[in-house]
Order: C-alpha cells, then structure tokens, then sequence
C-alpha cells in the first residue's frame, strides 16, 4: 500500500496540499480531505481509501472553480459543464458538482433564463430567434427555452422590431427600392424577428 511520505501546502492556494505518495504519486488535496480523511506523514493508504480521495479531491476543486465562474457571473448549468470540461475537469466530477450546486441553488437554469431573457427582450429588444440562439448557447435547455418564449407576445415583438427599424432606417425614402426593402428585412431577421413581424413592421413605417 502506499504511504505518504510528506504533506506540504501549495504556494498559490492557501487551502491546497500535496501529498507525496512513496509510489512517487502526487496528489493535489484540500484541507478539508486532509481532516476527513486523517491524513498525515508515513500513513498508509490502501486501494480503495486512495481511489475515494481522488474522487473527492477532483470533486473538491470542481466545485472550486465552478463557484470562482458563477462569482463572476450567473451560468446555465449547460454552459457551467461545457466550461468546466474544457478547463480539463472530469465528467463524473462536473456532474456531481452541479449536482450540488442545484441543491444549494446556487445554480438555477428556469432563474437564469429569466433574467438573460428579459436582458434580451427588455434592454437589447432582440427578436424571438435571437433570444432562443443566445439562450441555446449559453446551455439551457429547450424546454425552458419554450416556456420564455411562449411570454414573449407579439404586441412585444413588434414594439422591438420597430425599435431596430426606427433606429437602422430613419429616412422612409431609404425603403423606396425593393434592394433597400430586402436590405431591412435581413437586418431585422438578424435581429431575430419573423416575416409576420417584421412585415407589418415595414407597413407601419411607410
């Protein structure tokens, strides 16, 4: 069985150690596992109790660094995995992370689709589409995407869709040709509005 030979702190992280094993193993732990598990100098570790330390070290700093990202900003719990994951976390640890991290309520998918969604819809005044790409790719699920956009009613759509056509468009003389009438339409199905929308948008304005 593996023994520990030292337990020294890191120098960048005040609550991280490294245990050197005498299979010349190094193992990246917290404080916390050093008193859960009883850790000290010359200990030995058999198979299982070391597997379980690894888990719950990766655990450990998953979850460290899923907290550091949502202290900089509120995250689906889509885009909070594919984050993790390509920082180089394991799956097993990033799903038992959000795990947590739901049951604390740290992490709230229906919470965060509300308020981006109204940041989208309110501020921005994007159209249906955008709002749906821009929620799909911050991770939330189709579901809830559904439910968002089932409030978002047309007499809303139009307001916004005027709003980018009054701002884009500010000479009517502008949408005299039919090139400058599919010019606006694009712009505004960029914008993420519907033909419906956008078309009675075009008459409003003429």
């Amino acid at each position: 069985m593996p023994r520990i030979l030292k337990i020294t702190a890191q120098k960048r992280h005040s609550n991280r150690f490294n245990l050197f094993l005498d299979n010349e193993e190094r193992i990246s732990v917290t404080d916390d596992l050093i008193l859960d598990f009883s850790l000290s100098s010359n200990i030995e570790l058999d198979d299982e109790t070391l597997d379980e330390l690894r888990k719950a070290a990766d655990f450990a700093f998953t979850r460290e660094k899923a907290l550091e990202l949502l202290s900089l900003r509120d995250h689906a719990s889509g885009e909070l995995r594919t984050k993790l994951f390509q920082k180089g976390y394991q799956k097993d640890a990033i799903a038992a992370a959000i795990d947590y991290l739901r049951e604390k309520n740290y992490v709230n998918d229906t919470r965060f689709a509300e308020l981006f969604s109204q940041e989208l819809i309110q501020r921005k005044q994007l159209g249906p589409m955008k709002v749906k790409e821009k929620l799909f790719q911050r991770g939330v699920s189709t579901d809830i995407i559904n439910d968002i956009l089932s409030n978002y009613d047309h007499e809303k759509q139009l307001e916004n869709c005027r709003y980018h056509f009054q701002k884009k468009f500010k000479s009517k003389r502008l949408l005299e040709s039919k090139e400058e009438r599919s010019k606006a339409i694009r712009y505004l199905q960029g914008k993420g509005f519907g033909w419906d929308v956008i078309g009675i948008s075009i008459k409003l304005e003429n």
